[in-house]
């Protein structure tokens, strides 16, 4: 499909419902908009409808998603200071080593004297 056929096809899904909102708010939101096959529809109520509907999922979800947020924080300061404490722990080691290797060698430096 041609790139401007989609454009348009957007443009259209965006302006139609606008001016099907806006006709009806011209002619009063209690009359709603005739349509010969379907009959009246009151599209302000069913936009108030699926608003009131939406926005307890809505809320549900953006919760959902800082808990989940919240636990990986958690989870990851925790690798962290374990990581951090097996840096210290060898680190401790290694100064140990090299404690013992500088003895080592000054009793070797000490003896040729």
């Amino acid at each position: 499909m041609n790139t401007y056929t989609k454009l348009l096809i957007g443009v259209l899904l965006l302006v139609v419902p606008l001016g099907m909102y806006a006709y009806e708010l011209l002619n009063g939101p209690t009359q709603g908009i005739m349509l010969p096959v379907i009959g009246t529809i009151y599209l302000w109520n069913s936009l108030v409808t699926l608003i009131v509907g939406f926005v307890p999922g809505f809320v549900f979800l953006i919760g959902l998603f800082i808990v989940w947020l919240e636990l990986d924080e958690i989870r990851i300061e925790k690798e962290l200071k374990k990581e951090e404490e097996e840096e210290k722990e060898k680190e401790g080691k290694k100064s140990k080593k090299t404690k013992k290797s500088k003895k080592k060698t000054k009793k070797k430096s000490k003896k040729k004297k």
